[in-house]
């Protein structure tokens, strides 16, 4: 595999990948912050939010800018951060399917992720969904049921992902439930 990094985008054998971040927040109760993209034609439109590395800037300072920018979330942390980048590729449909996004699809091929997991602390009166990008939101059990809500060329990824985070967000569950009880 060779590879060529250029700020916002990374070369993977001939292939343009766009530089990306995926965010999973859970809340107190250990639930994940699922949402739902402003996207009619799109069947199964649930996601983790996530979004774009701009020129210069680093993941963590990405992941949560872009937190704040499709949710309104200010009152979290990052409590790790899976060094893997995992990619995926748009489907050839996507290429032709919207006049408006029509030359990013044609000049990259999908997005390379690198994958957070959030702790939120604050309430939901600052949330922004709905917005322009997510219609919707729901907090959900972590498990790899949420797949089938999630586009299908995004479920290998969204499968690794929670295969690998699962288990550490629930030891830090774990140790918070029994945090409250020695105290």
């Amino acid at each position: 595999m060779t590879s060529k990094d250029n700020s916002e985008y990374i070369e993977i054998d001939g292939c343009t990948y766009r530089k990306n971040v995926g965010i999973i927040v859970f809340n107190s109760t250990g639930k994940v912050l699922f949402t739902k993209r402003n996207q009619k034609k799109i069947t199964y439109g649930w996601q983790f939010p996530q979004g774009g590395v701009d020129t210069g800037e680093t993941t963590d300072t990405a992941v949560m800018r872009e937190l704040f920018e499709e949710t309104g979330i200010k009152n979290a942390k990052i409590v790790y951060k899976d060094n893997v980048w995992r990619a995926y590729k748009f489907p050839a449909e996507m290429k032709f399917s919207s006049k408006k996004n029509h030359d990013y699809y044609k000049n990259v091929n999908g997005q390379i992720q690198k994958w957070f997991l959030i702790e939120y602390f604050g309430d939901e009166s600052e949330f922004t969904i709905p917005n322009e990008e997510l219609v919707e939101y729901e907090w959900r059990n972590f498990s790899l049921n949420l797949i089938r809500r999630v586009v299908p060329f995004k479920r290998d990824v969204y499968r690794a992902v929670i295969k690998k985070i699962k288990p550490i967000l629930d030891d830090i569950i774990t140790s918070k439930t029994l945090l409250k009880k020695t105290k």
